[in-house]
C-alpha cells in the first residue's frame, strides 16, 4: 500500500503561468534545526548552513529547548554571525516542550531579532514555535503586540485547532499570522501498514485561508526514536516523497522540511554533530554511520518546484544532469528479535526508492536488487516516480537506474548490509540512505 509510481504530466494548467509574483516569490522553505552544543573551535556551524544552502532553504528554524544554557547561545552565536556573510537566514522555533516559559525564550530572541542574518516576512522578524498550543492565544497576543513579529506558531494542542479550525482561527485570529502543523508530517504510530494523509492539513488549511492567514505544512521523511525511556516508529517507507505530493497539491506559503539534525527522532538530512549527542542517540541515530544527506537531491528538486509554483510532482526536476535519486531501507527486517519500537507493526520489509527524471525522459525503469535477488523492475518517467519494493532480504541492497536500451545510467549501492540481528539489544529502525550516482 505504500508504494506508488507516479510520473505525472509537467504541464500545469494554462491558468497557472498568471499566479501572481507575490504568491510564488512568497513561498519560502525551511529546516527544522535542533540547537544543541556545536564546538565552536570546528567548521560545524558553517558546514551546517553552507550545505542548507546547497540544498536550497532559505533559512533554518532554531529550536531551542534550553534558552537559557551557555551552549545554546553559543551555538546561535556562531550560526547569526556565520549567516551574516551568506545569502541565509534564520529564526527562531521556541520548544515549549523543552522550556514551557516563553518569557525565557523571549529572552534569547531579543538578543538577535534586530541582527542582519534575522529572517524578516513582510518587514516583521518571523517567530515560530514546536507545540505552544497550550499556551493559549493571550500570551501569544501579548508577545507579538510587545515584539512586533511575523508569528507562526505551532498551536496543536488547542483543542479546536482540528476539531473546530474554524473556531480556532475566530479565537486565535488576531494573536497570530500563521499555523504551522507539525504531527501531520507523518502517520500516526500504527500496529499495521499506514500511509500519510493529508486530510488535517486541507481542514486546517482552508481555516487559514479563510482567516486571511499563512499557512506552513512539514516535509520529513520518518519518526524513530529509542531513547529517553521510550521507543517509537512512525511509517517512513514511502513518507518522503508522498509528502512531497501533498504539499505541491495543497500548496502552503511555507514548508518546513524536519528536520536538519535531529539524530534523536531519526529524520534528520544533515550531519548531526557528536558533540551535542548522547552516546545513548548516536547507537541508532548516528550520520557518520548512517548518514542521509543521500535524501538531499530530491528534497533540492521538491524546493525549486514549490518555490516554482508547481502543483503537482511531474513538475519536478533534477537540480542537475538528467536525474536525481535516493534508495533507502532499513538495517533489519521486521523479524528482528531484539527490542522493538512501538509502532513497529507498520514496518514493511522492503526497499524504497524516489527518483526524479528531467522533462521528455522516457523508456527508463528501476531495478531494485535485494540480497542478490532481483525484487522488480519498474517504470518510471519525467517527474518524480517513487514506490515501495516489498521483500527486502539480508545482505547488500541496490537500485539501478536503467534506459530504454538496457544500459545502467546510474546506481545505488548500500554500504552496510541488511542483517537479522538486533544492536545493543535493540532493533534498529532508522534507515540507511544511498544516493543515484
Amino acid at each position: 500500500m505504500y508504494g506508488k509510481i507516479n510520473s505525472l504530466s509537467a504541464l500545469l494548467l494554462a491558468g497557472s503561468a498568471f499566479l501572481t509574483r507575490s504568491i510564488v516569490e512568497s513561498k519560502l522553505v525551511f529546516a527544522h534545526y535542533m540547537v544543541g552544543t556545536v564546538d565552536p573551535s570546528t567548521t560545524h556551524a558553517q558546514q551546517d548552513i553552507d550545505g542548507a544552502i546547497n540544498v536550497g532553504f532559505d533559512a533554518f528554524a532554531l529550536n531551542v529547548g534550553n534558552p537559557g544554557a551557555d551552549w545554546a547561545k553559543s551555538t546561535a552565536q556562531q550560526l547569526f554571525d556565520y549567516a551574516s556573510s551568506k545569502s541565509f537566514k534564520l529564526f527562531f522555533s521556541f520548544d515549549f516542550y523543552g522550556n514551557g516559559d516563553i518569557s525565557q525564550h523571549q529572552a534569547l530572541f531579543s538578543q538577535f531579532k534586530d541582527h542582519p542574518a534575522h529572517l524578516k516576512y513582510n518587514d516583521l522578524p518571523v517567530v515560530s514555535s514546536y507545540s505552544g498550543g497550550s499556551v493559549g492565544p493571550d500570551t501569544w497576543r501579548s508577545f507579538k503586540n510587545a515584539n512586533n513579529v511575523y508569528l507562526i506558531p505551532n498551536p496543536e494542542a488547542d483543542g479546536n485547532y482540528y476539531s473546530n479550525p474554524s473556531g480556532f482561527f475566530q479565537s486565535w485570529g488576531d494573536a497570530i499570522d500563521g499555523v504551522f502543523t507539525w504531527e501531520t508530517a507523518w502517520p500516526d504510530t500504527s500496529d499495521t501498514p499506514v500511509n500519510v494523509s493529508s486530510t488535517k492539513d486541507q481542514a486546517v488549511k482552508s481555516a487559514a485561508d479563510a482567516a486571511g492567514k499563512a499557512y506552513m505544512m512539514g516535509l520529513s521523511s520518518l519518526q524513530y526514536k529509542h531513547c529517553c525511556g521510550d521507543s517509537w516508529y512512525r511509517a517512513g517507507e514511502t513518507n518522503l516523497p508522498e509528502r512531497m505530493e501533498q504539499i505541491l497539491s495543497l500548496s502552503p506559503e511555507f514548508t518546513e522540511v524536519i528536520t536538519w539534525n535531529d539524530a534523536g527522532e531519526s529524520h534528520y538530512i544533515g550531519p548531526c554533530w557528536a558533540e551535542g549527542l548522547t552516546d545513548e542517540i548516536l547507537q541508532y541515530g548516528n550520520s557518520d554511520t548512517a548518514p542521509h544527506d543521500g535524501w538531499q537531491p530530491l528534497i533540492s528538486s521538491f524546493i525549486d518546484a514549490f518555490k516554482a509554483g508547481a502543483t503537482d510532482v511531474g513538475s519536478m526536476k533534477p537540480r542537475t544532469g538528467s536525474f536525481a535519486g535516493t534508495m533507502w531501507y532499513r538495517g533489519v527486517l521486521t523479524s528482528c528479535g531484539g527490542d522493538k519500537p512501538r509502532g513497529s507493526g507498520a514496518a514493511v520489509d522492503a526497499v524504497n526508492y524516489a527518483v526524479v527524471l528531467a522533462p521528455g525522459s522516457s523508456g527508463y525503469s528501476i531495478r531494485v536488487t535485494s540480497g542478490g535477488q532481483v525484487l522488480g523492475t519498474q517504470p518510471v518517467g519525467a517527474g518524480l516516480s517513487y514506490n515501495s519494493v516489498a521483500g527486502l532480504k539480508t545482505g547488500a541492497q541496490k537500485i539501478e537506474l536503467v534506459d530504454g536500451s538496457g544500459q545502467v545510467v546510474a546506481s545505488a549501492n548500500s554500504k552496510v548490509d541488511v542483517s537479522n540481528e538486533p544492536t545493543n539489544g535493540f532493533c534498529n529502525y532508522n534507515y540507511y540512505v544511498a544516493g543515484l550516482q
